[in-house]
């Protein structure tokens, strides 16, 4: 077993305060966890691998540390790979909860009773620690199976914003990493044994940040306004077919007050129902939606004739935006290019 050749102080004030901003965040998922059961499992999570980076520390720099302790560790230890398996799953597949879920955290379980029980050289050494490290590494790679079975699907990406994208990715990457980590240096023997917990600190005040900058992360299901559409996908397909006619036939988006509620009035159907075609079977935000069909427009009349001295300002406004600001970032999201670029480059037809 390899160990870290940082300066001690500096290794377990790095490790210690990753452990300390883990159970902060423990904290606050426990108390969230009336608005979503995965808060639950996000609690579990977050405490586990606060335990188990703390034994790590005790295990390097206090030789007296009582056995029930290192147990706890190792018991914390195969808590956190189905926890975080399991929150994934609820988080980017939405479904209710199963009791047979709670079959995942048996050996976890048989672990904590064997806390008093299970010495160094008669199990963990003995194959017992091994098998731990591969059952965490496997709930690793099914995390990661699961997040590329969500990319996989674009239709499921659209369910989710970009906060929530990156926060889901920010846990299964950066955990399996950790666990690779302590599987590298005991198996392999290629890696410092604390290593694991020195990296851990930045992946967790980067969660933290995420969770500061949206909290709306750990409320109940961001599309749970949704769950009472009863529309199959066929239909929901034909409906997005009928709201893109309407912004073609009637160029609703030339409307510099075009809103949400306004296409919905012109298509006869709830607003709720408008937003999640255009956010889930269409796959963009209404702004973007907007935009799109305006910035279509715009790059019409840029290359044709009749606007040849038409200032660009002149165009936008016409199109449907109601500032220059908005409408340059929206053009060079689109395009890629500024529009007096994309003006030059095509020339005038």
């Amino acid at each position: 077993m390899r160990i870290a050749k940082l300066n001690q102080e500096l290794e377990v004030f790095i490790a210690g305060t990753g452990a300390a901003q883990s159970l902060l965040m423990a904290c606050y998922s426990f108390f969230e966890r009336k608005r979503d059961f995965r808060n639950l499992l996000l609690f579990v999570f977050f405490l586990a691998i606060t335990l188990r980076i703390t034994k790590s520390l005790l295990w390097v720099y206090l030789d007296t540390t009582p056995l029930w302790v290192i147990n706890l560790g190792f018991a914390a230890h195969a808590f956190s790979g189905p926890a975080l398996f399991l929150y994934a799953l609820y988080f980017l597949f939405p479904r209710k909860w199963s009791q047979w879920n709670l079959v995942h955290f048996l050996p976890a379980i048989l672990l904590m009773m064997g806390m008093q029980s299970f010495s160094l050289e008669g199990f963990w050494y003995e194959g017992g620690y091994s098998v731990l490290l591969a059952h965490q590494l496997t709930y690793s790679g099914l995390g990661l199976a699961l997040w590329i079975m969500f990319l996989v699907k674009k239709n499921n990406r659209s369910n989710l914003d970009r906060a929530s994208m990156i926060w889901i990715t920010s846990l299964i990457l950066g955990t399996a990493i950790l666990q690779f980590l302590y599987f590298s240096n005991y198996i392999l023997g290629i890696t410092p044994y604390l290593l694991g917990p020195v990296i851990y600190l930045p992946l967790i005040y980067f969660l933290a940040f995420l969770l500061f900058k949206n909290p709306s992360l750990l409320q109940a299901n961001r599309t749970a306004k949704h769950q009472n559409i009863r529309s199959t996908p066929e239909e929901l397909h034909h409906s997005a077919q009928q709201l893109e006619a309407l912004m073609k036939g009637k160029k609703l988006y030339l409307d510099p007050n075009c809103t949400l509620g306004m296409l919905a009035q012109e298509a006869k159907l709830p607003a709720y129902l408008v937003s999640h075609i255009v956010n889930n079977t269409i796959g963009k935000s209404f702004p973007d939606f907007l935009n799109g069909y305006r910035i279509e427009e715009i790059k019409l009349r840029l290359i044709h004739p009749d606007h040849k001295h038409t200032k660009i300002a002149s165009i936008a406004y016409d199109c449907g935006f109601n500032t220059l600001s908005s409408f340059n970032t929206a053009f060079k999201k689109a395009t890629g290019t500024t529009p007096t670029q994309f003006q030059k480059s095509k020339g005038s037809i």
